[in-house]
């Protein structure tokens, strides 16, 4: 909408932008689907390994065992749909559309609920770190500058440096996730990412996560509903 207004003999144009409202309560869901750059490096590294492991003897180093695990594990579909309402977050991950895990975050009270063998179990969302154990720290850079539309909604760019700094050791462990998210959902980003982040950031509606030093696996935002399904919170 324009006002236009004559001051001085000199002519003012005012554009008045309709404020974001923020959505409180919804439904959204973060899918991967195979991509093909990723999907090529899984099928090549696959193929060496059964090369090598033709072989008598065989000598697999921890990052090549690691990846033997991961790559065992990746499904042709992964999801994780989140549910929001004011002050409860609860999250469906689904792996080749079985639902695979389901957990309550309640972040006013500092709880997660989730369901094991024996029923409910709850737990604190944040755990503490120690030099004993380990510990995790972030660093967050914003780039409002760099902007995409998401089901609707302004996204800007974020990334967070995930450090995780291990007992007897000098240097942390890093690990980058390039994020796009918007302020106008009320859900606090660190709970979608799930890793223990207290400082709060925007709602991320695109997430690149690292597969190694070159590969990124992304989860993009897709079925946002402006309203949580009934009864979806009694559901665990």
């Amino acid at each position: 909408m324009k006002n236009w207004i004559l001051v001085f003999g000199q002519l003012f144009v005012f554009v008045q932008f309709a404020q974001a409202q923020e959505v409180t309560t919804g439904k959204f869901c973060l899918e991967y689907f195979p991509q093909p750059k990723v999907e090529t490096y899984v099928d090549s590294l696959v193929s060496y390994l059964s090369r090598e492991m033709g072989g008598d003897t065989i000598d697999l180093d921890e990052t090549t065992l690691d990846y033997i695990e991961h790559f065992a594990s990746i499904a042709t579909y992964k999801s994780k749909c989140v549910f929001f309402d004011r002050d409860s977050i609860m999250i469906h991950e689904k792996v080749d559309q079985e639902l695979t895990n389901t957990y309550l975050i309640i972040p006013s009270e500092n709880k997660l609920i989730s369901r094991v063998a024996e029923g409910l179990k709850e737990q604190t969302y944040f755990i503490e770190g120690s030099t004993d154990t380990g510990y995790m720290d972030y660093e967050i850079q914003i780039d409002k500058s760099d902007t995409k539309s998401i089901e609707g909604f302004l996204c800007y760019k974020t990334i967070v440096t995930e450090k995780y700094f291990a007992p007897g050791e000098e240097e942390p462990r890093e690990k980058d996730y390039t994020l796009y998210v918007t302020d106008e959902l009320v859900v606090a980003g660190g709970f979608v990412l799930g890793i223990n982040m207290s400082r709060v950031i925007g709602c991320p509606l695109e997430i690149q996560e690292p597969l190694n030093s070159k590969i990124n696996i992304t989860y993009r935002a897709t079925g946002l509903r402006l309203k949580a399904p009934d009864g979806i919170f009694r559901t665990l």
